[in-house]
């Protein structure tokens, strides 16, 4: 079964199977489908992480679809891009716009997420505080520059257990029932 990765409402790309199986025929129909879907373009509902996922996929794919363009050169690539009127300081406009909605948006989806998982802000709030004591308590450098990258210590579910693990431990280690 196929997990439908669209913005809500228009038919957009549907991931298919393991790309190593994949015929370069299925691989380019895949990467016309994902290029098609507003989301490829961040105009979609995606979000930031599922977006990331399709972008890995599209990588993917172009390895399996075009193997022998794999690592070429991109023929008159900054020729077309000048003539479109894309410069490096619009790209890197564009990029921080997009990193900025980004975030916005998973901080209100994580906040929304963890609310209703505790029931009200004021809980939230004291989840958010005990988990970060517990990365403070437990966690190495290493660790929070992993959460820091990978942007897991937003994660709601790590909230969670995080929390979960404060609170067993506030309580001289057992469980509530």
């Amino acid at each position: 079964m196929n997990d439908e990765k669209t913005d809500g409402g228009n038919q957009g790309w549907s991931e298919g199977g393991p790309v190593e199986g994949m015929t370069g025929a299925e691989a380019r129909a895949e990467i016309k489908a994902i290029e098609g879907d507003p989301s490829f373009a961040g105009d979609g509902k995606m979000p930031h992480w599922s977006r990331q996922d399709m972008l890995k996929r599209r990588d993917n794919l172009y390895r399996q679809g075009y193997p022998e363009k794999v690592g070429k050169p991109h023929d008159n690539m900054a020729e077309t891009l000048k003539k479109q009127g894309v410069t490096k300081e619009s790209l890197e406009r564009d990029i921080e716009k997009f990193e900025v909605r980004d975030d916005k948006e998973e901080k209100d989806k994580v906040m929304a997420t963890l609310t209703a998982y505790f029931g009200g802000e004021k809980e939230t709030e004291a989840a958010i505080k005990s988990a970060r004591e517990m990365i403070k308590r437990f966690a190495k450098p290493a660790d929070l520059v992993f959460l820091e990258e990978t942007k897991l210590g937003n994660d709601p579910e790590l909230v969670q257990k995080l929390a979960e693990i404060g609170q067993i431990l506030q309580k001289g280690g057992k469980k509530k029932r």
